[in-house]
């Protein structure tokens, strides 16, 4: 049981050092491709604009501001009740771009409907190809990783990741 903490802990902290430094041009954000998140009828990719989504989602519970490892603007984390949204820019000022989201609840749901709870068999027929490891199942698509986390034929955490 350790060892799957362990290891859950340590996949956890490799997705984060990815968010905080997997960053796109303006023009590569534009064409945001690959697994699709839709929030309150708002549908973003990774390395889309941030914008919709931020206003959307309102105010958030926490934000955390870093500077960026690849440009000269600023990483965020947002903190909502349903899920984290890490962006990222490239300027202070600029506009914000979606790095990564990771689920916290399970009324929020991938676009093809896998959400928290939902089962192995429920994800295998909406992800065909997959590669697991340690419980944890990723799928990628264009500039975007899809982590699905499952403990006893249950799935437990998602994230989605943008990848360069």
């Amino acid at each position: 049981m350790k060892t799957t903490k362990l290891w859950r802990a340590i996949a956890t902290a490799l997705t984060l050092a990815l968010l905080v430094c997997a960053t796109a041009t303006p023009a590569e954000a534009a064409k945001a491709k690959g697994y699709l998140f839709k929030y309150k009828g708002v549908t973003v990719g990774m390395h889309s604009p941030a914008k919709k989504l931020l206003k959307k989602a309102g105010k958030p519970l926490a934000t955390k501001v870093t500077k960026s490892c690849a440009y000269k603007g600023k990483d965020r984390t947002y903190k909502y009740k349903d899920f984290i949204l890490y962006t990222y820019s490239h300027t202070d000022k600029g506009a914000e771009y979606i790095n990564g989201i990771t689920f916290l609840t399970n009324k929020v749901s991938t676009k093809e409907g896998i959400k928290q709870g939902s089962t192995v068999a429920q994800m295998n027929k909406k992800y065909k190809k997959g590669k697991e490891k340690f419980g944890i199942y990723t799928f990628k698509k264009a500039k975007c990783k899809l982590q699905i986390e499952v403990t006893d034929d249950a799935v437990t955490n998602i994230r989605y990741v943008g990848t360069k």
